[in-house]
């Protein structure tokens, strides 16, 4: 299996940092990429490169220029875009499986909802609601049951330690997506589980934040 992408764009921060990014586009296939090319960089062990760092999209590799040249690095991993991309039929993805319960309609995350209905696209529904409702699906509890039937894969980690970024592992046509709000808010209850284009995440702490959240 080959995982077809666009040519990667590559970049320069600085003497200790390169960028690539994959696709403009979010994708399940598009992070995979990501994750085989950055498990091949990691699995040769180049002398020079400090840490790597795959994310959605993208990925980035902190190296020090005075043992290899950022030019250097960047003709390998383009070497490793090509090579890396050719899966075989039985790859299998090295995870563990966490259970996160989540209670939709809870009354914390509705109390904070409420608060904000003017910085949403649909101040006169929920965000459940408004999310059953775009993604075509007859009432809520029909969004439920889709948001519950399949498992995610979490991709990557960012904007607060902890917080996962999560991508429901059904096909592209069934994935799940509600827009941000239209200005953020500035208050969401720890845990709180939401949406974010195609993106599932889970809270680790409170704070301003732009998702639709269901619990």
């Amino acid at each position: 299996m080959e995982v077809q992408l666009p040519l990667a764009r590559y970049e320069f921060g600085g003497d200790e940092f390169v960028f690539v990014e994959l696709d403009r586009e979010m994708s399940l296939k598009a992070n995979l990429k990501a994750m085989a090319i950055t498990g091949a960089l990691r699995r040769e062990n180049i002398d020079g490169v400090i840490d790597i760092c795959p994310s959605n999209a993208s990925y980035l590799v902190r190296l020090n220029p005075d043992r290899l040249h950022p030019a250097e690095l960047v003709e390998e991993l383009r070497r490793l875009e090509h090579t890396a991309g050719e899966l075989p039929d039985d790859h299998a993805v090295r995870t563990r499986i966490v259970d996160v319960p989540v209670l939709f309609d809870d009354p914390w995350t509705r109390e904070t909802l409420l608060k904000f209905r003017d910085r949403h696209q649909d101040p006169d529904a929920t965000d459940l609601e408004f999310a059953a409702r775009i993604n075509g699906f007859t009432d809520v509890r029909a969004l439920v049951e889709a948001i519950t039937a399949a498992p995610f894969l979490v991709t990557m980690l960012g904007f607060v330690p902890g917080l996962p970024f999560c991508y429901q592992m059904v096909p592209r046509d069934r994935q799940i997506q509600v827009p941000k709000y239209v200005r953020p808010r500035t208050d969401t209850p720890e845990r709180a589980f939401g949406y974010g284009g195609a993106f599932a995440v889970v809270y680790p702490v409170r704070g301003a934040a732009g998702t639709s959240s269901s619990g």
